[in-house]
């Protein structure tokens, strides 16, 4: 079982999703790059932030900005997984360092 996160990361997801359904703003590429955001904050506050993650979500903006939604979709599903996959190694290594300890 994965171990809660409680962080100030929380607090940026309620500010994005608040503004995004206060703004109009509801797009599939908007809620995913949020939910990409907040997964990439906890990965960062883990310590296991991938490095390529943050690159990624930037790159989409400005392919969105671009008008181009087909790449932009795929940046942001990109970093999407890498930070799901951050914060499983963090999960993975909370747990596994104890079997490395030299008794």
């Amino acid at each position: 079982m994965a171990p809660a996160r409680a962080s100030k990361s929380g607090v940026v997801l309620v500010v994005l999703a608040a503004t995004l359904v206060v703004g109009g703003c509801t797009t599939a590429f908007e809620r995913r790059l949020a939910e990409a955001e907040q997964l990439r904050l906890e990965a960062a506050a883990a310590g296991a932030e991938w490095l390529q993650t943050g690159s990624l979500l930037e790159q989409a903006r400005e392919q969105a900005a671009a008008g181009d939604m087909d790449t932009a979709l795929a940046l942001v599903d990109k970093a999407h997984f890498q930070a799901q996959a951050a914060l499983r190694q963090a999960d993975y290594e909370s747990a596994a360092w104890r079997n490395r300890v030299i008794k």
